[in-house]
């Protein structure tokens, strides 16, 4: 189904005190893809100043820059509308590397005992189906309950997490049992933050699956990057001269139309 997402995205980070030399690499534009058309897309920053624009060995958009001067707080707003129609993807491939381990997720000995106790079906669909209810049964849905460093081992054994959680447990499960699966984040239909979900390679087309929701994506999902897992595809990055504290605030919408 064709449906125009207008979408907003909206990040601004404040510093306890004034840095300087900040360098930043940022993921915050949705690539043009054949079920993905970008129509128009704003990208205003604050303090501004200019930005490089290329990709990355995935594919996804790259854009950096550098602050020289101190600055208290640093903004970055994305504005667009998109078409998206699933109908439209076309021919893909699948990497070998998105069947392996990575960084994020690595199985311990207790998600192994307890992937060895889950009765899958054989067929790859279903048994994706059921990795995702599985996990989402698993683990409880707490925000703040975990940050951006915690791996699928550590939030696995908290039995809690949020959306990058629910995706980095689910990738790990569905590589062991054969699977190739990829990290993607972007923003869904609605309004609050951005999320993470997983694509999985199936019948030779990668299909989005949403494990914190328990459903299949669908055109109300808007991407913005993919990976092994979150390490290769952060929203923000950036390195600074400073000891200052940050405090990052979050908004995004998107609504659709046919």
């Amino acid at each position: 189904m064709s449906l125009l997402l207008h979408f907003a995205y909206d990040i601004l980070l404040e510093f306890s005190e004034p840095v300087r030399q900040h360098s930043f690499v940022l993921r915050c534009l949705p690539p043009d893809l054949p079920e993905q058309q970008i129509l128009d897309v704003s990208l205003v920053l604050d303090p501004p100043v200019p930005v490089t624009v290329q990709r990355d060995g995935f594919g996804n958009l790259l854009q950096s820059g550098r602050i020289e001067e101190p600055h208290d707080h640093f903004r970055y707003t994305v504005r667009g509308t998109a078409r998206r129609d699933d109908a439209r993807r076309g021919p893909a491939y699948c990497h070998p590397v998105f069947r392996l381990a990575s960084a994020y997720t690595g199985l311990s000995p207790g998600m192994e005992a307890w992937l060895d106790g889950l009765a899958l079906p054989d067929a790859p669909r279903e048994k994706a189906w059921a990795l995702a209810q599985a996990v989402h049964d698993r683990l409880a849905y707490v925000p703040g309950s975990t940050g951006v460093a915690t791996t699928a081992a550590q939030a696995f054994a908290a039995g809690q997490g949020v959306c990058q959680d629910f995706a980095h447990i689910y990738l790990a499960l569905a590589r062991r049992c054969g699977l190739a699966a990829q990290y993607a984040n972007g923003l869904p239909e609605g309004q609050g933050a951005s999320h993470a979900w997983c694509r999985v390679w199936l019948d030779g087309q990668w299909v989005g699956l949403d494990p914190t929701r328990l459903q299949w994506t669908d055109e109300t999902y808007l991407r913005f990057g993919i990976g092994r897992d979150f390490a290769d595809c952060p929203m923000e990055r950036g390195v600074f001269v400073g000891s200052a504290d940050q405090q990052q605030t979050v908004f995004m919408r998107v609504s659709a139309q046919q």
